[in-house]
This record gives C-alpha cells, structure tokens and sequence, in this order.
C-alpha cells in the first residue's frame, strides 16, 4: 500500500494513514501508541453500505470489500513507516468487518499465523453495527477474539434513526447475539 498522507497528533502521537490500494482507491487506518503497546484500526472495505448517520464511510456506499492481503497491508505498511511492532488489531476503520465474514476470518487467521505477525487472537477486537447472524457465525468459530458492538443508542426508535441496521435487529436481537 501506498501513503497518501499522514497525520501525526501532537498531543499523543496517534498517527491517521490514508491508504492508497493498487486500484486507486483511498481506505484509511488508525496506529495509536500505548503502555501496553502500539494498536491499529484498520478499515475492511472501500466505503461502506451500512448507512450509519455518524460514520463518514458510509457517505458514498461500499465500493468493493478488502482482499484479507490489503488489510494486512495496512499494519506492514504502518510498521514499515513507523519501525514500530504492532501488537494490537481493532477491524473498525471504513466498512462493515462481518459483511464478509468469510474475508475477516482469512485475515484474522493469516496475522495470526507463527509465519505471519503471529498476534494472538486475544490482541484482535473486531468491530460491528449489530448484524445478527453474522455474530453468531462469528462466534460459531470459537476463536478468542474480541468482539465490539457500536451500539450507540440505547433505545430501539433512537438507534433506528442513526443506524439503518437496527430497523433489521432490535438491540435485544443484537444483544442475545452477544451473548451467544
């Protein structure tokens, strides 16, 4: 992947990479620095189709998913340009992570892997708006990840008119899932 640009935070050294694919397309990730170590989101598609009122992906639809390649690409790549280790994974930048779950799961296998970055399942949080059966596949695979909900309302009406998904899957659906 290519830099575009890159920002730096003076206050803490949070560093926003805007990525350009070999198709031309721009994703963007996020590398912040920690006690524990250095983290990074990562975004899993070109855009997004979700439709989240406070997202920005979402502004002109998904485009196209990631290849599990082009996600990698964005931790080497912020590796190589900082000569930092990332020991922290976060799938939560541009796109929806369990609207190709079948792509998630490569990549999370492949930086997993001992030839690989070998990060351990228990650094890996993979984000979602809430889609349902995807959780549960999800948790069918019996990995030890972590799994993050933007909720980001409490209530069924409110969430319905910020987050388009919660007209599919009410927040008890989505909660039972968690549970799952």
């Amino acid at each position: 992947l290519k830099i575009v640009e890159k920002y730096t935070s003076q206050i803490d050294g949070t560093i926003k990479y805007l990525f350009e694919l070999s198709d031309s397309h721009i994703i963007e990730s996020v590398l912040m620095r920690y006690k524990f170590g250095n983290s990074i989101c990562i975004s899993s598609q070109v855009g997004c189709r979700m439709g989240c009122k406070f997202c920005a992906s979402t502004l002109e639809g998904r485009v196209r998913n990631l290849l599990p390649a082009e996600m990698l690409g964005q931790i080497y790549a912020a590796m190589k340009d900082t000569g930092e280790r990332i020991s922290n994974i976060v799938i939560m930048g541009s796109g929806e992570p369990l609207e190709e779950l079948d792509i998630t799961l490569k990549f999370i296998e492949l930086i997993n892997h001992p030839l690989g970055l070998n990060i351990g399942q228990r650094h890996i949080t993979v984000s979602t708006c809430g889609l349902v059966p995807e959780m549960k596949r999800l948790a069918e695979q019996k990995l030890q990840i972590n799994l993050a909900l933007s909720l980001h309302e409490a209530e069924d009406e409110k969430r319905k008119e910020i987050m388009p998904i919660a007209n599919k899957y009410s927040i008890k659906e989505v909660l039972d899932a968690c549970d799952y």
